[in-house]
C-alpha cells in the first residue's frame, strides 16, 4: 500500500471538493456562461481560453469569467438569473466523474470510512450533480456554498460538516484541487491531499500537503 492510501485508510472521514476534484464540469458551466452570454446580446468565451475561478461560489466564478468578454458590469445582476436558468436545464448533461473516483468510493466505503462532499457550488446544484453521475448515496453530509454562512476558503463549511459526521478535524482529511480547499482545511487543522488533474493552479503548493496524486486509479494502486 503506497503513502496516500496508507494516509487515507487511518483517517475516519474523508471529505471531497466537488468540481475539478469529483466531478469534471466545465463543460456545463461554460455551455451555460455562453448561453446567457448569447441571450444578453453579447459575444461568448472563446472555447480556447481556460475559464477562472471556477473554484469560487457561483455568482463570483461567473463575474470572473464574463470580464474575460468585458460583459457591462452595471448588466451583471441581470446575467445572474439567465446564467442560473441555463444550468438548470442543462441538468449537468455535459459534467463526468473522473476516471476511478466510483472505485475509491467503493473502497473507501469498504473500508467503513465516512464520506461527504464540501463544495462552493449552491448545495442543490451539488445534490443535483451528483445524482446525476449516480454516486449521491455514497456521502453522509453535502455542504454547498449557501449550507452555512461563509463559503470555502473559510473554515465554517468544513467545520460543520465534521460535526455532523461526528469526527475530529485530526481524523479527517480533504481532497481537493484548489488553493481554496487547502487554505480551508488548514483552517481547520484538517490534512489536505491535492488532485493535481482538477482546476486549480501551481499556488496550491504554497500550502501544507499531505498528500497528492494525478489519477484515482492510483490511489490504492
Amino acid at each position: 500500500m503506497n503513502q496516500l492510501a496508507s494516509l487515507l485508510c487511518t483517517k475516519e472521514a474523508v471529505v471531497f471538493d466537488l468540481d475539478g476534484t469529483l466531478l469534471h464540469t466545465e463543460p456545463d458551466i461554460r455551455m451555460a456562461i455562453n448561453a446567457a452570454l448569447s441571450d444578453c446580446g453579447h459575444r461568448e468565451i472563446d472555447p480556447n481560453i481556460v475559464l477562472p475561478n471556477l473554484f469560487g461560489p457561483s455568482r463570483e466564478l461567473l463575474k470572473s469569467a464574463v470580464a474575460l468578454v468585458d460583459f457591462p458590469i452595471e448588466n451583471f445582476e441581470e446575467l445572474v438569473p439567465i446564467y442560473q436558468r441555463h444550468y438548470k436545464q442543462q441538468a449537468h448533461a455535459h459534467s463526468s466523474l473522473y476516471p476511478g473516483v466510483l472505485e475509491l468510493l467503493e473502497h473507501l466505503r469498504e473500508r467503513d470510512v465516512k464520506l461527504a462532499v464540501c463544495t462552493n457550488k449552491i448545495e442543490v446544484n451539488a445534490r443535483h450533480a451528483l445524482k446525476t453521475t449516480g454516486i449521491i448515496d455514497f456521502f453522509m453530509v453535502i455542504t454547498g456554498s449557501d449550507t452555512t454562512a461563509h463559503p470555502k476558503p473559510h473554515p465554517l463549511p468544513l467545520s460543520h460538516m465534521l460535526k455532523e459526521l461526528g469526527v475530529a478535524h485530526e481524523k479527517a482529511v480533504l481532497i481537493g484541487d484548489t488553493h481554496i480547499d487547502a487554505r480551508c482545511a488548514a483552517h481547520c487543522n484538517v490534512d489536505f491531499v491535492l488532485h493535481q488533474s482538477g482546476y486549480g493552479a501551481p499556488s496550491e503548493a504554497e500550502y501544507r500537503i499531505a498528500g497528492q496524486f494525478n489519477t484515482y486509479e492510483g490511489v490504492f494502486a
